[in-house]
C-alpha cells in the first residue's frame, strides 16, 4: 500500500483529502482492495488517489460515472484497454509516478569530460585492433572510466529502473492512441495529440530505457562490460534526460492519461457485480436522504434508509444490533460519492461534507496516552475545524466511553450539543439519558435486537425513535454464563435502576 500511495503523496497539493484516521477508521485500505481491478501499476496509484481525494469539479465526477457506464456497457473495449495497461503491470512500473513528478537530476558541470572519456575509450578500443600501440592509453581509459562507474555511476543508477519503464508507457501511449474513439473519451484524446512526441521520445531515449532484467543473460553482460568500459550508461543518462527534463510535463499528462482509464475501467468492473449501486446527488445543504444503504465490505449487507433534512442524529441501541457498522456506511458511501461519483444504494443525497471520524480509538502506550486522553485530542480537532468554514459529517462512535458515567453524560451532552449547532453530527451511544439530553438539538433513531423461539438475533434495521433496551447480560446469558453470574447481575442492574429513578431528597 505504501507504494501505491507514492502518486498520491507526491499530488496530494493543497486538495482536499481523507485524512489518515478516518481512512483507517472505514477500513478504505479493504475497500480499495475490493474494488481495484486495474491491470497496471499506475492505473492502480491513480485509482487510489481518486479514492482519497475529495472532487470539487461537478463535471469530473460526471465524466467519471458516465465512462463507468461506457465501460459496464463496452466490454469488448474494457477488455482491450486491460490487455494493453498489462504491460505496465510490473515491479518497476511503481516508480515512474514518483520519477516523473520530483526534478531530474541537474547534469553536472564537468559532463562534456565524461562524453570525453567515453568517446575515447571507445576509440583507443577499436583503434587497438589496428594499432597495438594503443593498448596502455585503452587500458587507462578503461582504469579511469571504471574509477567514474564507481564513484558517479551510483548517483544515476536508482533512476534507471523508473526510466525502464518510461519506454513501456511510451509504447502504451502509442497503442491507446490508435484505438477507435467512439465515446469521446478524453484520455484517448489526450493520447491522439501527444503521438509526436511519444514518436520523437521513443527515438530518443535509447538503451536507457531498456528493461535489462528481461535481456538474454549473455547480451545483458555485453551490457554491463560495455557500461564499465565505456561510460555508456552514464552517458546515454546524460543525453537522455535532458530530453526528459523538457517534457517532464507531457510525461506527466501521459501517465494520467493512461492511469484514470485504467481506473475507470476497474471501478466499472467492480460496479458489474453490485447488486445495487446509484450516482448520488451532492447537496448544497446539509442534508443526508438515502433509501436503501447498504456497506460494501459486508457480506449479504442490509440496506437501510435514512432522511435526515439538515440535523443530526443520535444512534442508540444494544451491542452488536449495527451503530457503528451504520456509521462506518454512511461515512464510507459519502466518500465514494465525493470520489467516484457512486454509492451502493438505491437513491442518495449528501451534502458536499467532508468526513471525520473518532471510531477506533486505542491506548498509545509509546506516546503515554490513554483511551480517553486519545478521544479528548480526536474531538478537540473536531470542535477546531468545526468552527471554520467548511462543511463536515462527523461521526462518532460512543463518545467519552472511557470515563465514569456522570461525567460521561455531561460532557457527551456539552459536546455534541455545540458541535451540532454547527455541523453534521451522526452519533451512537448506549445512554437513555444523552437521548433524553439532545432531543431537542439531535434526530432519535436506534437499532434493536429480539428473541424468536428462544434465539437472540438482530435484524440490522435503523428506525425513528429513541431505545430503552439494553442487551449486556443478555448476551452473557445467551454466551453460556453461569446462572450465578447472571441472576448477581439481573439483581444488581435492577437494584441501581431503582436508585436512579428514586427523587433525590435533601436534610431539613
Amino acid at each position: 500500500m505504501d507504494r501505491i500511495a507514492m502518486y498520491h503523496a507526491n499530488v496530494i497539493g493543497d486538495r482536499e483529502t481523507i485524512d489518515e484516521p478516518t481512512w483507517q477508521d472505514l477500513g478504505m485500505d479493504d475497500l480499495f482492495a475490493k474494488i481495484d481491478r486495474t491491470a497496471g501499476m499506475p492505473g492502480r496509484q491513480i485509482l487510489y488517489d481518486q479514492m482519497r481525494t475529495y472532487e470539487a469539479d461537478d463535471k469530473v465526477l460526471a465524466e467519471r460515472a458516465r465512462q463507468h457506464r461506457i465501460f459496464r456497457q463496452d466490454g469488448g473495449l474494457r477488455e482491450q484497454l486491460q490487455i494493453i495497461f498489462c504491460k505496465l503491470n510490473k515491479p518497476d512500473a511503481e516508480w515512474l509516478a514518483p520519477l516523473l513528478l520530483n526534478p531530474f537530476p541537474q547534469i553536472p558541470r564537468f559532463a562534456w569530460v565524461l562524453y570525453l572519456l567515453s568517446f575515447s575509450s571507445v576509440a583507443c578500443l577499436v583503434g587497438f585492433v589496428f594499432h597495438h600501440a594503443l593498448f596502455l592509453p585503452a587500458f587507462g581509459l578503461v582504469l579511469v572510466n571504471i574509477a567514474i562507474n564507481l564513484s558517479y555511476g551510483p548517483k544515476v543508477t536508482p533512476y534507471f529502473s523508473g526510466f525502464s519503464q518510461i519506454s513501456t508507457l511510451l509504447g502504451i501511449s502509442a497503442q491507446l492512441a490508435k484505438i477507435p474513439d467512439a465515446h469521446q473519451l478524453p484520455q484517448l484524446a489526450h493520447l491522439r495529440g501527444a503521438k509526436g512526441l511519444v514518436a520523437r521520445l521513443q527515438k530518443r531515449l535509447g538503451w536507457l530505457v531498456i528493461d535489462r532484467r528481461s535481456l538474454p543473460d549473455l547480451l545483458a553482460s555485453l551490457f554491463e562490460y560495455l557500461n564499465m568500459c565505456c561510460l555508456f550508461d552514464i552517458v546515454v543518462f546524460l543525453r537522455s534526460v535532458s530530453s526528459l527534463r523538457r517534457h517532464q510535463e507531457d510525461l506527466v499528462g501521459i501517465l494520467k492519461a493512461a492511469g484514470s482509464l485504467d481506473a475507470s475501467v476497474a471501478v466499472a468492473s467492480y460496479i458489474e457485480e453490485l447488486p445495487c449501486v446509484a450516482v448520488p446527488k451532492l447537496a448544497d445543504d446539509r442534508r443526508i436522504q438515502v433509501k436503501g444503504l447498504r456497506h460494501p465490505l459486508i457480506p449479504s449487507p442490509v440496506g437501510n434508509s435514512l432522511d435526515l433534512p439538515g440535523r443530526s442524529a443520535l444512534i442508540a441501541g444494544p451491542n452488536m444490533a449495527g451503530k457503528t457498522a451504520f456509521l462506518r456506511t454512511v461515512g464510507i458511501n459519502l466518500i465514494l460519492a465525493r470520489t467516484l461519483n457512486l454509492c451502493l444504494a438505491e437513491q442518495a443525497t449528501f451534502p458536499r461534507a467532508i468526513v471525520r471520524s473518532s471510531i477506533r480509538r486505542e491506548d498509545s502506550l509509546a506516546d503515554g496516552k490513554s483511551y480517553f486522553f486519545t478521544e479528548i485530542s480526536q474531538i478537540s480537532e473536531f470542535i477546531r475545524i468545526g468552527d471554520g468554514e467548511g462543511t463536515y459529517l462527523f461521526l462518532i462512535d460512543e463518545i467519552f466511553r472511557g470515563t465514569n458515567t456522570i461525567e460521561r453524560i455531561a460532557a457527551s451532552a456539552a459536546v455534541l450539543r455545540y458541535l451540532g449547532r454547527r455541523q453534521m453530527i451522526l452519533a451512537t451511544t448506549h445512554d437513555s439519558e444523552l437521548q433524553e439530553l439532545l432531543a431537542d438539538t439531535f434526530d432519535m433513531y436506534h437499532f434493536s435486537d429480539r428473541v424468536v423461539d428462544g434465539k437472540y438475533s438482530f435484524d440490522y434495521h435503523i428506525r425513528p425513535g429513541t431505545a430503552r433496551s439494553r442487551n449486556a447480560i443478555k448476551l452473557l446469558e445467551f454466551s453460556g454464563y453461569p446462572a450465578p453470574i447472571i441472576a448477581e447481575a439481573q439483581e444488581s442492574a435492577a437494584r441501581m435502576a431503582a436508585a436512579q429513578s428514586r427523587p433525590a431528597t435533601s436534610e431539613p
